[in-house]
C-alpha cells in the first residue's frame, strides 16, 4: 500500500502552506494559570496567618472586658459607673482608656457610657477593630468598624459579630 504525503484541504492555509500545528499550547496556557492561582492562593495564606490569631485575641479581650462590667454592674446596680477608671481597678490585666480614646492593641480597652449603656471596642488590627455594647435592659450587641473607641461601641447594634 502506497504512502500518501498529500495534505487533504483542510490542512492547508489560503496560500496553500500546511497550517502551524499548536498542539498542547492551550493546555499550557491552563496549566500556567493553575499554577498560578495555586501560587496565589498559597501567598495569601501565609500573609493571613496571623489574623485569625489577632481576631481571636481581641474577642477574647471583650470577653473579659464583658466580666468586669458585669462585676461592676452587680456590685452598683447598672453600668454607669463601669468607666475606664473603675475597671483598672476591677480589671488590672487589661489596658483600659476613655470612651472619646482611640484604642490601639488588643490588650488595650476603649470604654464608654451613656444613659446606662456600656460600650468597648479593642483594635483587633489597624483598621479593623470589635466593638461590644451592653444595654441596661440586658441586651448584648456586636459591630466592627475602624473607629475604635468606646462611643463608637455604643452604636453597636448587631446580634453577633
Amino acid at each position: 500500500m502506497p504512502v500518501d504525503n498529500t495534505l487533504a484541504l483542510d490542512e492547508l492555509t489560503d496560500d496553500g502552506a500546511p497550517m502551524p500545528r499548536g498542539r498542547g499550547r492551550s493546555a499550557w496556557i491552563v496549566f500556567a494559570a493553575l499554577g498560578f492561582a495555586c501560587v496565589f492562593v498559597v501567598v495569601e495564606i501565609f500573609a493571613n496567618l496571623g489574623v485569625k490569631d489577632s481576631i481571636g485575641h481581641a474577642e477574647e479581650t471583650l470577653t473579659v472586658a464583658q466580666a468586669a462590667a458585669g462585676r461592676v454592674a452587680t456590685a452598683d446596680g447598672s453600668y454607669s459607673d463601669a468607666d475606664h477608671l473603675r475597671l483598672t481597678a476591677v480589671e488590672p490585666s487589661l489596658d483600659w482608656i476613655a470612651g472619646g480614646d482611640q484604642a490601639t492593641g488588643i490588650n488595650e480597652v476603649s470604654v464608654a457610657t451613656a444613659n446606662g449603656d456600656w460600650g468597648a471596642a479593642v483594635e483587633a488590627r489597624p483598621g479593623a477593630c470589635f466593638y461590644l455594647h451592653l444595654t441596661s435592659d440586658g441586651g448584648t450587641f456586636y459591630g466592627v468598624g475602624v473607629s475604635c473607641t468606646g462611643e463608637e461601641a455604643l452604636q453597636a447594634s448587631d446580634p453577633r459579630w
